[in-house]
């Protein structure tokens, strides 16, 4: 039996609540599909121009402010205010810390497909004039990636904000008793 405590069996199957990837893959990918595919479509250069230009420099900023974030987050959940409120929430205290490395991950995979797009593989192994299909699809996905990412980046800081809210009117509720 896999342990509550394993990042995949949450991910793949959820711990009470639903799997971890319907985080990800839900009604909004087709926005993020929608933006990538505008982008693909308008941004010309080609994908080893804009990881060097945008997209890597870009990337730093999301993983500083996302484990600044995560940090802060850490810290909330381990207040009894926030254990308490995760015994009434479907999943448990699982669903809050794996949700977390869940945003970590996204941008470690963004970050990992743009870094080799930034090396130049997608331009070499697909050029753009032999492959053209293939390489919107790449770009067109590259694009998604990042679209997605900046979400998961919003979402540890929401998460966060959220926590200090709840634990705030935790304790003020407690102090009126």
């Amino acid at each position: 039996m896999k342990s509550k405590f394993n990042y995949w069996h949450w991910f793949l199957k959820g711990s009470g609540g639903k799997p971890g990837y319907r985080r990800i893959v839900n009604k909004w990918i087709f926005f993020h599909l929608a933006i990538g595919i505008l982008l693909s479509t308008f941004v010309k250069i080609d994908l080893a121009t804009s990881a060097k230009a945008v997209l890597l420099p870009l990337a730093g900023i999301l993983i500083g402010l996302s484990f600044a974030w995560a940090g802060n987050a850490q810290a909330l959940m381990q207040s009894k205010e926030i254990e308490d409120l995760s015994e009434h929430h479907e999943g448990g205290f699982v669903e809050y810390v794996f949700t977390y490395q869940t945003a970590i991950l996204a941008i470690l995979f963004t970050l990992v497909f743009w870094g080799l797009a930034g090396l130049n593989v997608f331009d070499k192994w697909l050029p753009k004039d032999d492959y053209p299909k293939i390489y919107f699809v790449i770009k067109t996905m590259l694009f998604t990636l990042s679209s997605l990412t900046i979400r998961e980046c919003w979402h540890v800081v929401m998460g966060a904000q959220w926590m200090l809210l709840i634990q705030k009117e935790i304790r003020k509720r407690q102090n009126k008793k």
